[in-house]
C-alpha cells in the first residue's frame, strides 16, 4: 500500500514538472491555440484594443460603426444662385432663395443641432427703417444631389414689407455642409422696397 501511494505522488510530480504556464509575451497568435493565456485584466484590455478603429468626434458622424462610409474627401459646393420677394396676404414678406448644390458630393439630410431633420438651413436677415431686424429661415427637407437646384419660401417676417431696407440671405450659416468655399453662400439686396409690391430680386452673375 505504501509503494503504490509513493509510485502515485511520484507520477504526480512527474506530470506537475512537464506543465508550463505560458505567458503573453511568449504567445504565438500563429499558433494553434483556441485564445492566448493572459496574465491579468490589463493584458485582456490590451489585446481587445489592438485592432480597435479609431473614433470620429465630428458632426455631422458620416462613418458606420466609426469606418469612413466614403473613400474620398467629402466635398460639397452650395451656390446661392438668386434672391426674390414677395408679399404676404397679411402685408408681410416673404423671402424666396434658389440654391445649387456644385460640389462632388450629395448633401444628406441629417439631424440637425437644432434638432430638426434636413439637409442644411437658409437664412435671412431683414432689416427695416430704424434698425430693427428680423431672421427669417427655412430647413431645406431633402437632400441635395449633384447636381441639383432647388428654391424655397422663408418664413414670412414678423412685420410689414413696407420700410425694408436690406436682406442678407446666406444658404448653411450653421456650417454643416462640407463647403471648403462659402464665397457663393451669401447675396445682399439693399434699397428702397414698396410695401405693396417688394421687390429684392438679386441674381448671382
Amino acid at each position: 500500500m505504501r509503494l503504490l501511494a509513493a509510485i502515485a505522488l511520484v507520477s504526480g510530480a512527474a506530470i506537475l514538472a512537464g506543465c508550463q504556464t505560458l505567458s503573453t509575451s511568449n504567445y504565438n497568435p500563429n499558433a494553434n491555440f483556441s485564445s492566448p493565456v493572459f496574465a491579468d485584466y490589463g493584458e485582456v484590455a490590451t489585446q481587445q484594443d489592438r485592432d480597435r478603429p479609431p473614433y470620429v468626434f465630428s458632426y455631422p458622424d458620416e462613418t458606420m460603426f466609426f469606418f469612413p462610409i466614403y473613400s474620398g474627401e467629402i466635398r460639397s459646393d452650395l451656390n446661392l444662385r438668386s434672391i426674390r420677394c414677395s408679399r404676404a396676404p397679411d402685408g408681410s414678406l416673404v423671402v424666396t432663395a434658389r440654391v445649387s448644390n456644385m460640389g462632388a458630393t450629395v448633401v444628406p439630410t441629417i439631424m440637425q443641432l437644432s434638432g430638426d431633420l434636413g439637409a442644411f438651413r437658409i437664412a435671412a436677415l431683414v432689416t427695416w427703417t430704424g434698425g430693427v431686424q428680423q431672421e427669417v429661415d427655412i430647413m431645406v427637407p431633402v437632400p441635395m444631389p449633384v447636381p441639383s437646384t432647388l428654391e424655397y419660401s422663408l418664413k414670412r417676417t414678423r412685420y410689414f414689407a413696407t420700410d425694408v431696407t436690406r436682406i442678407d440671405v446666406v444658404a448653411d450659416p450653421d456650417r454643416v455642409v462640407p463647403d471648403p468655399v462659402r464665397l457663393n453662400n451669401v447675396l445682399t439686396w439693399q434699397g428702397k422696397m414698396d410695401g405693396d409690391n417688394p421687390n429684392c430680386d438679386v441674381v448671382r452673375s
